[in-house]
């Protein structure tokens, strides 16, 4: 059963497609679009350090989502959706290990972002309307990664979806994972000669790092893809280098960008 959180999360996420324009019937268009041109956050791309699958900060007039733009990108889109969620329901600054993305912590900020983006992702209603229109009898793996290459996500986080929507129920959702823990779904895509989605995502983790353009040529943007440090940056907005380096600490990003320490 779902808890409070989760059901919190995922009213948000409905909440969200509505006000940014999108019904609750099928994909969005673009995540990555969605995200910076109507949602007004902005997203930087990095290969971020171990561990660590993306991040929100909460910086006043910029809030940042950060994406490690070295994982896969079913993982990059389901992340980037996570960190819209914390960014959307108002909390405070944090940096999100790959734990925290995969549900294995019962914090309920993160309770909350994990079900925001799945259901921003793969709306209840449009996955409950997939499964009438397309699986007969009980659902298989094939099923599975139809479901995931059409929304673009991880075979995983489509399975879950499915059950989400009554689809499937527990136990056969326990019989499709123990096919995924073996990775058999990666022999499916092949045989249905499946393509990946393109959407703007995958050409951003091509070309890293990746800032927003309202960043690109400006101090706190160069200092973000590494090209000036603390001090430099400190330098360039004319502010003590001592108080830059406790900003960037209070914001987290010390734990982000490797120059952070000055």
């Amino acid at each position: 059963m779902a808890s409070l959180h989760s059901n919190r999360g995922a009213k948000r996420a409905r909440e969200a497609r509505a006000a940014l324009g999108h019904t609750r019937e099928g994909p969005l268009p673009d995540l990555l679009q969605v995200v910076e041109r109507e949602g007004d956050a902005h997203v930087v791309l990095l290969d971020l350090p171990e561990g660590v699958a993306g991040a929100f900060i909460a910086k006043p007039g910029c809030p940042l989502l950060f994406v490690n733009g070295d994982q896969p990108i079913s993982r990059q889109r389901f992340t980037l959706a996570h960190e819209f969620g914390h960014c959307r329901m108002g909390h405070a600054s944090v940096v999100d290990e790959q734990i925290a993305i995969s549900g294995k912590l019962r914090s309920p900020k993160e309770i909350s972002a994990n079900a925001f983006a799945a259901e921003f992702l793969m709306p209840k209603d449009a996955i409950a309307a997939w499964g009438r229109a397309n699986v007969e009898g009980p659902a298989t793996l094939e099923h599975v990664v139809l479901l995931a290459y059409e929304y673009g996500v991880s075979a995983q986080a489509a399975r879950y979806a499915l059950e989400t929507a009554k689809v499937i129920d527990s136990k056969r959702g326990d019989q499709l994972d123990a096919e995924i823990a073996e990775e058999v779904h990666f022999e499916v895509a092949p045989r249905l000669g499946l393509e990946p989605l393109d959407d703007d995502l995958v050409d951003a983790c091509t070309h890293l790092p990746r800032i927003p353009a309202a960043l690109e040529g400006r101090a706190f943007g160069d200092f973000l893809v590494g090209a000036i440090d603390a001090d430099e940056l400190a330098a360039r907005v004319g502010h003590d280098p001592g108080a830059v380096r406790e900003m960037l600490t209070a914001l987290k990003l010390d734990r982000l960008v490797p120059t952070a320490a000055g």
